[in-house]
């Protein structure tokens, strides 16, 4: 119904944000992630939404960026997942780790969002890991690197995959390291390795 609305940051609560547009305060739902990066701004901004009518109301859910709001779709249609807990899996975890942990069927890295035990983060996993581009997750992460760094780090990931590790642990081992020109696979292998 809405695809965004566009207005200023009135107030944060603690798990909505209004949004006056054009004299109209819009009470959002959204991630607690993006609730804290809009924490004490007065700006106009552009919130993607969704609009949900269920017999428990009628809710506006709302995100910073289009990759979340379809990572929330594609929650919301696993069986069992409603939007209140895909809004927390989101608030825990960003697009980027998501992704991972569902390619590498991390139902560990899943449950850490409040609300969300074993049993959902396998169904997600299970619903989900036809759907989400492992590919695509590694070029995300890589993109803000240089394209040297960039294809090195993804190459460092798939060969950690190749030795059983899950994708998510691949991500999170290599996240934090300082790639140079000179850096090479095998050398972000042994630093992963040791961080596993």
């Amino acid at each position: 119904m809405y695809a965004y609305i566009e207005g200023v940051v009135d107030e944060v609560l603690e798990a909505a944000l209004i949004l006056d547009h054009d004299g109209i305060g819009y009470e959002i739902l959204m991630p607690a992630s993006d609730l804290g990066e809009l924490v004490g701004r007065r700006d106009h901004i552009r919130i993607y939404t969704i609009f949900s009518a269920t017999e428990n109301g009628v809710f506006l859910y709302g995100f910073l960026n289009k990759e979340e709001k379809e990572l929330f779709s594609l929650l919301i249609s696993v069986n069992g997942v409603g939007p209140k807990a895909a809004i927390s899996i989101l608030g825990t975890l960003s697009c980027e780790q998501l992704r991972f942990a569902i390619a590498g069927e991390d139902a560990k890295t899943i449950s850490q969002a409040p609300g969300i035990g074993p049993k959902s983060a396998r169904r997600i996993i299970l619903d989900l890991k036809d759907k989400i581009d492992f590919t695509l997750a590694v070029e995300e992460h890589v993109s803000s690197s240089s394209a040297v760094g960039g294809s090195v780090r993804g190459d460092a990931i798939e060969a950690l995959v190749a030795l059983g590790y899950s994708s998510s642990e691949a991500f999170k081992a290599l996240s934090d390291v300082e790639l140079t020109d000179d850096t090479t696979a095998e050398e972000l292998i042994r630093i992963a390795l040791r961080n596993l």
